[in-house]
């Protein structure tokens, strides 16, 4: 009868010599490992949205003392009431700016706003970045493509962000952000010819995703473009003929030579 595998074994434990594979340090860094494998990520996501919300909550905080002051208690307040009054105002504001007149007097004043020298240099781009990454009316990045960067055979997930044109009649090129891992808010912009770029069905949440995970969380959707494989055997094995000695080669003179009677 054969024996079951042992399910918590790892393909990894194959690769240690036999007398450390199960050793006492070797459990003890694989449960501490798990363990941070589980507590930190729900820790850094728990420290992030408290930090948020420490920031939203004392964003307004400024907005009570004067009508707690008003009521005797200047000291009064409670963690969460400048949260709440937070999402008042942002929502507020945006409540006034989708509609008609208020996206009108909003983009007068924008345009006022980026006719300052100083401020126009800061302003413009961080809004531009926000309005790309949380646009809800697909003003954003419009598809996740794949292309090969910084040399054939090796793929670069990119966002397709826009149409840059030719000169001459020629189908415009594209612009694609690159963003960085593990930080997507950081990258850089290359521009594409179209011809070069790969469309894939993956969601730009997904794509995310997986950056943030540097990798790690490969999305089920994500496929290679038809020929990749074969291409990148056929380069294989041209460097593994270019690399092997003579004498195994094809066609040298060893395989050439024949014995004398």
């Amino acid at each position: 009868m054969t024996p079951t595998p042992d399910v918590h074994e790892s393909p990894l434990d194959d690769m240690l010599p036999p007398e450390h594979r199960h050793g006492f340090w070797h459990r003890v860094r694989t449960r501490l490992m798990a363990g941070v494998s589980i507590i930190a990520p729900l820790w850094i996501t728990g420290f992030v949205l408290w930090k948020l919300f420490d920031w939203a909550d004392g964003f307004s905080r400024p907005l009570v003392k004067p009508f707690a002051a008003y009521f005797g208690n200047p000291d009064w307040y409670y963690s969460g009431i400048g949260f709440i009054i937070t999402i008042a105002i942002l929502y507020g504001v945006g409540t006034v700016v989708t509609n008609v007149l208020g996206r009108r007097l909003w983009a007068d004043a924008r345009e006022a706003i980026e006719r300052l020298p100083l401020v126009r240099t800061i302003y413009s781009p961080v809004r531009q970045l926000l309005e790309t990454m949380t646009s809800p009316t697909g003003a954003g990045f419009k598809k996740v493509v794949l292309f090969e960067y910084p040399r054939r055979g090796t793929w670069t997930l990119g966002f397709l962000a826009g149409d840059v044109p030719f000169e001459y009649d020629r189908s415009p090129a594209h612009s694609i952000f690159i963003p960085t891992a593990p930080n997507p808010t950081t990258g850089f912009m290359l521009i594409v010819p179209r011809e070069d770029i790969e469309h894939t069905d993956l969601s730009v949440e997904a794509a995310f995703q997986m950056i943030v995970s540097a990798g790690v969380a490969v999305p089920l959707a994500l496929r290679l473009p038809k020929g990749v494989s074969d291409r990148l055997e056929m380069d294989a094995d041209m460097i593994q003929s270019a690399a092997a000695p003579e004498s195994d080669k094809p066609g040298s003179q060893s395989d050439e030579a024949s014995p004398t009677s």
